[in-house]
């Protein structure tokens, strides 16, 4: 307890120089008000008290020599540089690989192969380098060069106008179609358990996995053969891929890993359409005028269905078993107890992982909307809630409530 700011902030100054003789990880301190009058005059907002503030301790770093850059190529083809440096503890945790995001950043930083580098811990979690030490260079460094075809299948590389990153745009990149299984097996996708991206890996580097579809015509009896597949692991992996087939539209729009298209923007082509296939006729204006979808999302989605090949997978996907239809159209509107009110969580919650609270909000009605609006009726706001929740403030229509509040909304 303490009187004064100073005395305060020579505390935190002193515990922050002490805080690795802990036996635990901390980031910082919580410094509040402990009169209890003063709390009442001073407040809250509606997720946090205005008498408690965080105080965070100056970000871990280390220094370590840039030894080179690998680039590897993400699911929609963006290529993404890696550093590789000399192994550094930072924070009980060793670095030895760093996004470095898109060629700017690298521009940005002046950075060039045996460069001295200044390392940090972002949040003391994420590592990012912070600068090269141009000063202790001694000649010998070579300038970082990017890449003009793609690493993996060579194909020539493309910049839209507007964005930083450098992309391959042939679909059929092997990296790339790696990384498409990878998110359509995923939890928030099809959820194939047990079908991790090791597993992918090898199959695919085995020939026994070359896209999508093939998910669905895995031959289970080489599988039995290999190392670490008995016959328990097989029926349980041949379970979940057939389990996987009766999800529903959105889930399978979503893991069609579409440009731009989250889990709520893909909640919402599902219930545009009877089929799936309907959208090779919307032209970019029909799907702007779809609640929560601008230009870029929208040209997106019109590239992807106008994408013969795009087309063709999703045909073989429907003859294997998948459903393409809108199982829910046509059906009345929930009755549940939020029927007709619209829900956007945001910030982490105190219990609840967001997918749990969207699916308990629409499991009585209740619809889920992308952003900020006069359309949204709730914004359930959790710890770090930002600019939505600024936002949200300056439209009085909306109603901003805490986790607690929304769990009252619900029957019980």
């Amino acid at each position: 307890m303490f009187k004064g700011i100073q005395n305060v902030i020579d505390y935190c100054l002193e515990f922050e120089q002490t805080r690795d003789s802990l036996p635990y990880e901390i980031d910082g301190m919580v410094i509040k008000v402990n009169d209890l009058d003063l709390q009442d005059k001073m407040g809250m907002t509606s997720h946090h008290p205005r008498w408690a503030i965080a105080y965070k301790f100056k970000a871990r770093q280390g220094t370590s020599k840039l030894l080179g850059v690998e680039f590897q190529v993400g699911r929609t083809g963006s290529i993404t540089p890696v550093a590789k440096i000399q192994p550094v503890p930072i924070g009980g945790v060793t670095v030895s690989s760093i996004s470095l995001f898109n060629e700017e950043v690298i521009k940005e930083k002046d950075l060039m192969i045996g460069d001295t580098v200044l390392v940090e811990r972002a949040g003391d979690v994420i590592p990012y380098i912070v600068k090269s030490q141009a000063e202790l260079r001694k000649g010998d460094e070579k300038h970082i060069k990017f890449p003009k075809n793609c690493p993996v299948c060579d194909s020539k590389l493309f910049k839209e106008e507007g964005e930083a990153v450098w992309r391959c745009i042939n679909i059929e990149c092997p990296a790339q179609v790696v990384e498409r299984i990878i998110h359509f097996n995923s939890k928030d996708a099809m959820d194939i358990r047990g079908f991790g991206d090791a597993i992918v890996r090898k199959f695919y580097d085995l020939g026994l996995l070359k896209d999508i579809p093939g998910l669905y015509t895995l031959d289970f009896e080489k599988i039995g053969k290999l190392e670490g597949f008995g016959q328990k692991s097989v029926d349980n992996l041949k379970a979940a891929i057939e389990k996987s087939k009766t999800q529903p539209l959105n889930r399978l729009i979503f893991g069609l890993g579409i440009r731009f298209v989250g889990e709520t923007t893909a909640k919402t082509l599902a219930h545009a359409v009877d089929h799936l296939m309907d959208f090779r006729q919307f032209t970019v204006d029909d799907l702007k005028n779809l609640e929560d979808i601008g230009p870029k999302v929208a040209g997106s989605i019109h590239h992807f269905f106008s994408n013969e090949s795009n087309l063709q997978m999703l045909k073989e996907l429907e003859k294997l078993g998948l459903s393409l239809k809108n199982e829910k159209k046509g059906q009345p509107e929930g009755s549940g107890s939020l029927a007709g009110q619209t829900f956007l969580f945001t910030g982490t919650l105190p219990t609840l992982k967001r997918d749990e609270a969207e699916a308990m909000a629409e499991a009585q009605g209740g619809k889920i909307v992308s952003g900020v609006s006069a359309k949204l009726n709730y914004l359930v706001v959790g710890e770090s809630a930002g600019s939505k929740l600024e936002k949200a403030k300056k439209i009085n229509s909306i109603k901003i409530i805490s986790e607690a509040e929304f769990l009252k909304l619900l029957p019980r």
